[in-house]
């Protein structure tokens, strides 16, 4: 029968080499990818020209999908959101949505006309999803912004 202090010994001599030999490290596939929030900046609602303003600050290497984007005005009640205005995006062939348009831009901002209403005070759902170029894409996610006068 081998000693205590034997023993101890061979344990730590293994985790020693076990940890040297990097099988100890966290797989380095989690850190890889940005968290959703950082790789797809949700920035505050904004009031311009008349519109309200949505836009992202998208992380090098990511980009969103244009087509997965969708905005529902919760407030002002009486009021709705016109034709959302963009500016133009990459054209890209994606494996699981087709033929779709993609922005990898640094910002991206876009415009809602809202009718009915002066965009001073403003509730609105924002949906939207991305892609890594590295190949994860996120889940769908939705945010309400407030514009506050």
């Amino acid at each position: 029968m081998f000693p205590t202090r034997a023993i101890v010994f061979v344990c730590a001599l293994a985790a020693s080499a076990a940890a040297g030999a990097g099988i100890l490290d966290k797989p380095k596939a989690d850190s890889q990818f940005l968290p959703v929030d950082l790789a797809f900046d949700l920035q505050p609602l904004e009031a311009r020209d008349g519109k309200l303003v949505i836009s992202w600050r998208i992380a090098r290497g990511y980009y969103l999908y244009r087509q997965r984007m969708s905005f529902e005005l919760i407030e002002p009640k009486g009021a709705s959101l016109g034709t959302p205005q963009f500016p133009a995006g990459e054209k890209h062939h994606d494996e699981y949505f087709g033929d779709v348009e993609v922005y990898h831009l640094d910002t991206l901002a876009a415009q809602l006309p809202l009718k009915g209403a002066k965009p001073q005070k403003a509730k609105i759902k924002v949906g939207y999803q991305g892609c890594a170029d590295a190949g994860l894409c996120y889940p769908p996610q939705e945010k309400v912004l407030e514009l506050e006068p």
